[in-house]
This record gives C-alpha cells, structure tokens and sequence, in this order.
C-alpha cells in the first residue's frame, strides 16, 4: 500500500463513525487554538516592544558607563531575591554611580575599529511645553539625540534635525490633539516654549525657572512615548548645563558619565562592547535590552502555552480512546486483512495515520480559529484602546508558528496512536475472524 493509500483508508474509516471522530477533532483543536492563539499574542506584544526599544537604542550603537553596574538588568539583584553584595574599597555605595568618563575614555573609544563616533547621553528634564502665545501647558519628555538617531525616526510630517540645528525640534504625534492642530502640516514652523526648573528648586531650594524656545520643524509617527520631543545634541547640552546650573557641564572639564558610540555596522556591535569592556568600562547594546525582553516574553509565552498543551494532552486520551473503540468495532476486518497477508507493519501503520491524521485536521482547524480570533482582536483593538497606532498587531501569526502548531498537533496524536496501533497489529488473525 501506498501513503495515499494510507491516508484514504484512514479518512474513509474516520467518517464511518463521525460523531465520536469529530469530537476527537474538536479536541484536539481547542488544544491547537490555545497555543496558536495565546504564542501570537505573545509575539505580537514582544514585537512591538522591540521596534520601540529599537528605536530609542538603535541595533548599531554602543552605550558605555565608567562602570558595568550601570547596565545590570535582569532578575539576580538584590532587589530581586540575590544576595546582599559586597562592596569593595574603591567601590561607592551607590549600585548607580555615575561618575564622569575622562577624555582619555573617549579616545580609547573612538580608536577603536569599527566605532565611526561618540556623543554625550544627556539626561533631560523640563517641567512643561507649551505653544507659544498659549496658556495650556503639557507635560513633556526631552530627547537629545544625534542626527543618525533621529533619522531613525519616521515623520509623519517636515523633516529631521541636523547635528548643527539650533533651536529646532521634533514632536510627538500625541501633541497634535493637545495643540489643536488638524492635520501634521499645521504644526510645521510653530513655536514652542519648554520651561525647564533648575534640579535644586526639586529639594526646595531656590533656582530659575527658564524658558526655552524651540520650532517644531517634523512630527513623529505614533508611538508608545505621545510626549516625546527631540532636540539636537547641541541644544540638549544647553538646557542640561541649566538644569544642573552647571555651565560646564558636558565639556573636557566635566566629561559626560554616559556616551553613545556609534559603529559602522549592527554586526559589530557585540564585538565593540565586548572591546569596550576589555577597557575596564561597562558597555551595553540593544541586544542586551532585547535578550531580557525575550526572556521574560519566553516565560510568559511558556506559562500560557503549557494550558493549550495540556489541552492537546487530554486530546490524546481521546485519540487513544477512539482508535481502541475502532479496533474492537473492526476487530473481523483487521483479521480478514491478516488472514489475506496483511502484515503487522502494515496494520501498525494504518491506525497510526489515523491517528495522526485526526491531529492534522485538528491542527489545521485550530490555527484557522486562531488566527480568525486574532484577526478580530487586532480589529477590535486597532478601533479602541490601540486606535493610535494602526500598524500595531496585537495578534501576529508568522508562517513558523502556523506550521509549528499543525505540526505539534500531529505529531502530539501520531505518539498517542502507537498504543493502538500496537494492539492492532498484535491481534491474532484466528482470535479477530471468530470475534463477534
């Protein structure tokens, strides 16, 4: 006999009693759907995670601390059930301590292959923003980014900032409601006013208040962070010196504790920072970020699969069930079949495809629904809570999964079809002809 053989034999002798195979079936798509269903999910919110963490911390960017502590994520610190550390001589009490690099960090940096350029991290704070002529004020956070960031950026509307802009600005496309504008366009060639407080007026002390003035010359795509505005560099260290009322601030006599090392390619990224930490230095790139995401993502993603797993487990037990009834019930057929040379491979294997062939069409029903299902969350989702953000599916379904869940299924009820297959092909041809 052939396979095609095979799989005749095996769906004919399932529509014999459709009752019983179709709730095996539906079995073993409640199983397939749960898996399916709840891994898009997964995938879905972890992709969306990741184009944002990508776009904050482009793949081909180096960030680099005086010290490795700077960059420690994870799930081992103390504030997360590790051990109290200790604290050697030269070390501060502070987990955090940013202290500044020197000049000499930056050549060392700089000198090394691949890495193209260095800029400042600045860390950026302001009390409000508003349009200028205008009273309501808005709640905002500053972005000092270098042109090669900010052209990663996509703009719904004017252009990007340069490294040499001055007094120029990207917003966010959440602002355009709270400015009253119609459409991107209108928002071209504004001005704002972003109001930033000295750091010490945070502890009660006196400080200035001072305005800063800024056009807006693009409007960001919506993302997650509606109150995002992004200067130039130059602009960000300007509005930094104030803050801290330090005027040298982010020069050679007070270095930045934070830079951005640009390399000529994402690929060598891991490379550079491992380089950077040959220095002595601490070193951290998107993939770092990533690979927790991805790991807290595969926790969750576990978790939530194991129910649709153990669903494709009871399955199994009907599976097992449904192919011992259909032995007693063809007991004289198997026995005819042996008796005219049928051997026990050839009986092995056929309740063996049929087995798996119920886990197939279960599989192949199961993602239909599933991915039925999750069109209609991305539908409902895209005209509620998600509505800002139209090209975010909250339910993806890569060709991988799809295969993956059919396969799974097939071969969860191929494993739980050996048992009878087995008892079938041992039946004694004798025994089967006289059974009644």
């Amino acid at each position: 006999m052939s396979l095609l053989d095979f799989l005749r034999s095996a769906f004919f002798n399932l529509g014999r009693r459709k009752l019983r195979s179709s709730l095996t079936i539906l079995a073993v798509v409640i199983g397939a759907s749960l898996v399916s269903l709840l891994l898009s999910l997964g995938i879905g919110v972890e992709g969306f995670l990741t184009a944002q963490i990508r776009a904050m911390m482009p793949p081909n960017v180096v960030m680099v601390a005086y010290s490795e502590q700077v960059f420690e994520i994870g799930f081992t610190g103390p504030m997360f059930g590790g051990k109290p550390e200790e604290i050697s001589e030269d070390e501060g009490g502070s987990r955090f301590d940013l202290k500044p690099l020197t000049a000499q960090n930056r050549e060392d940096i700089e000198a090394l292959e691949h890495v193209e350029r260095t800029d400042p991290y600045i860390l950026l704070t302001a009390d409000s923003v508003r349009l200028q002529g205008a009273e309501a004020k808005f709640r905002t956070a500053l972005s000092s980014l270098p042109a090669y960031q900010a052209e990663m950026r996509q703009l719904v509307a004017g252009r990007h900032i340069t490294d040499q802009s001055l007094g120029e600005c990207i917003i966010a496309n959440g602002y355009l409601e709270s400015f009253g504008f119609q459409q991107p366009q209108d928002a071209l060639g504004q001005k704002l006013v972003i109001q930033v407080k000295q750091a010490k007026g945070i502890f009660g002390l006196p400080s200035e208040i001072k305005d800063f003035n800024f056009e807006i010359v693009g409007v960001a795509e919506k993302t997650v962070n509606s109150t995002e505005i992004m200067i130039s560099i130059e602009d960000g260290k300007e509005i930094a010196r104030f803050w801290a009322d330090s005027p040298n601030m982010y020069s050679d006599e007070l270095p930045p504790s934070i830079l951005q090392a640009k390399v000529d390619g994402s690929q060598y990224a891991a490379q550079v920072a491992q380089e950077i930490e040959d220095l002595g230095l601490g070193a951290m790139t998107s993939d770092d970020v990533l690979g927790v995401i991805g790991t807290i993502f595969g926790i969750i993603q576990a978790v939530l699969s194991a129910f649709g797993l153990i669903a494709l487990g009871v399955a199994s037990l009907g599976v097992i069930n449904t192919l011992i009834m259909a032995i007693y019930e063809r007991t004289r057929e198997i026995g005819v079949m042996k008796a005219v040379g049928a051997s026990k491979s050839t009986i092995r294997l056929l309740f063996t495809v049929e087995g798996a062939s119920i886990g197939f069409l279960g599989g192949i029903i199961g993602v239909a629904i599933a991915y039925a299902l999750g069109s209609a969350i991305n539908w409902v989702s895209h005209i509620t809570f998600l509505k800002d953000f139209e090209t975010f599916k909250i339910s993806v379904f890569p060709w991988w999964l799809i295969v993956g869940v059919i396969a799974l299924s097939t071969i969860i009820a191929l494993l739980a079809a050996l048992y009878p297959a087995h008892r079938a092909s041992n039946l004694d041809p004798i025994e089967a002809l006289r059974y009644e």
